[in-house]
């Protein structure tokens, strides 16, 4: 239901794309934020897409876009929290470097397992 609200949006966001590119994606990724941002973000569904060279995540609404170059990921965890937000289920957490710092994003994404095989092949 939600993803045919979105469908427009969700195509804008793959235009950006050659599909040959995306590994993976989820269409309906449930982002729980950026640690360095605070427990004070907003969740929101987006687009998460792996590629060879980027996670990248855009959300439905409001627009916001976090890429994260696979070359700055440290680490994938799969707590059942994150910035004291929870679905109560695993969700995907990954850290990585920015701005000379170590940061974290989480998602709660459907296919959580297939995200991550393909996370770690990439590491």
């Amino acid at each position: 239901m939600i993803r045919k609200l979105f469908r427009k949006r969700i195509e804008e966001i793959l235009a950006k794309f050659d599909k040959e590119n995306i590994i993976v994606m989820e269409e309906s990724s449930n982002f729980f934020g950026q640690e360095s941002k605070g427990t004070k973000q907003v969740r929101g569904n987006g687009v998460l897409l792996l590629t060879e060279r980027d996670l990248y995540f855009e959300m439905w609404f409001p627009k916001k876009i976090l890429k994260i170059p696979v070359s700055t990921i440290i680490s994938i965890d799969t707590p059942k929290t994150f910035l004291r937000k929870s679905k109560f289920r695993a969700l995907l957490k990954v850290n990585f470097k920015f701005e000379g710092r170590t940061d974290a994003a989480a998602w709660f994404l459907e296919d959580l397992a297939k995200m991550k095989e393909h996370l770690e092949q990439l590491l």
